[in-house]
């Protein structure tokens, strides 16, 4: 299973160290068992990224009976009002229970509130593709506990961090022998393979708001 990636072309609103400093509150959410989009999974934000900013997905291979370990991890977290008035990066990062840190995808970020990508996503199979390598991640998540995802730019601060509870391997199972039988029935994967291209950009403001 991996998540849904599309492009957004979006203005950011608002503006405006070394890591780890915050911009701005922590979030704080436990993760719930349930299907989407007919894949079963341990999830955290919205059903899509835009709804709440950020999505987390611990896929499984179940079976009708168990739960079984995790398959799979990704997300996507959205830039929401990150601006700088000059060019930066900006990637998601996954910080485990003990310290242990994963990145996404890095993305460039224009000087300024226009951009043609407004999310940073990432997976723990995505050293396949060319992505970054994520080792331990999928060992991490199977074993529980909270998980910080955020995006981290080239300063080192963090932005939009949230706090998931992922729950421990008896937890995740109680949750699943709760289910409705035709929840917890296991179903064939569905095609993985999603198309991504960029909205075009629309003219916008020069420098970020309240710079």
């Amino acid at each position: 299973m991996r998540l849904i990636f599309y492009a957004l072309g979006a203005a950011c609103l608002s503006s405006c160290a070394t890591s780890p400093a915050a911009d701005g509150p922590t979030r704080y959410e436990t993760a719930r068992l349930e299907r989407q989009h007919g894949e079963l999974g341990l999830r955290a934000g919205g059903a899509y990224a835009d709804e709440r900013g950020f999505i987390f997905v611990v896929g499984y291979s179940n079976s009708d009976s168990e739960l079984g370990p995790a398959s799979d991890v990704s997300w996507t977290v959205k830039l929401i009002d990150y601006c700088r008035d000059r060019p930066s990066w900006v990637e998601s990062v996954v910080i485990g229970p003990a310290g242990q840190k994963w990145r996404g995808y890095r993305v460039a970020v224009p000087a300024g509130p226009t951009r043609r990508q407004d999310w940073s996503s990432g997976s723990d199979g995505a050293a396949r593709y060319g992505g970054p390598s994520t080792p331990g991640l999928l060992e991490a998540i199977e074993q529980g506990g909270r998980f910080t995802l955020a995006l981290e730019d080239d300063a080192g601060v963090r932005h939009n961090a949230v706090v998931i509870d992922t729950l421990t391997p008896p937890q995740r199972e109680a949750l699943f022998q709760a289910m409705p039988a035709e929840t917890r029935q296991a179903r064939p994967d569905p095609t993985p393979l999603i198309a991504v291209e960029a909205a075009p950009v629309s003219a916008g403001p020069a420098t970020c708001p309240n710079a």
